[in-house]
């Protein structure tokens, strides 16, 4: 047999190799919280996994899901990669991690994130109502002399 038929035969026989896995996100610190009246910056960590063969690149997308910029990255052979964001209100978010790109990872994941201790808002102060008084004028009743009748007829 033809050893390059035989060499092609076995390459085509592998399966294909996967691209990087998204393995885990971290954020910390979860839950944030606001500190002397600044917003909490977090970091949101990512790993990925890597198979022994095959394309080593891959990217992803970060959303901090408060209607922020979402974010792209590229791992190129790196297994992690981080990003900051701050959070300007408290709330309950999910971050979501996919691949994206030219080159996506594979998977997704999400981790919920709880923000805290906002400063109130300053509320205007409520106007006063000035109260309205309207002075009465006093009705007399006049009393009918003594003996008077007070029906007409």
């Amino acid at each position: 047999m033809n050893s390059k038929f035989v060499l092609l035969s076995f390459l085509f026989a592998l399966p294909a190799a996967a691209a990087p896995r998204i393995e885990n996100v971290v954020v910390k610190p979860n839950p944030a919280a606001f500190s002397g009246g600044k917003a909490p910056e977090v970091e949101i960590v990512v790993s990925v996994s890597r198979a022994r063969v095959g394309p080593q690149d891959c990217d992803a997308s970060i959303d901090p899901g408060d209607g922020g910029r979402v974010r792209q990255v590229d791992f190129g052979i790196a297994t992690t990669r981080g990003v900051r964001h701050v959070y300007s209100k408290n709330g309950s978010y999910r971050v979501i991690v996919k691949g994206a790109g030219k080159t996506p990872c594979e998977g997704s994941r999400e981790v919920a994130l709880t923000v805290t201790g906002a400063p109130e808002a300053k509320k205007a102060p409520a106007k006063k109502e000035a109260k309205k008084t309207t002075k009465k004028s006093p009705v007399k009743k006049e009393k009918a002399p003594e003996g008077a009748s007070s029906t007409k007829q």
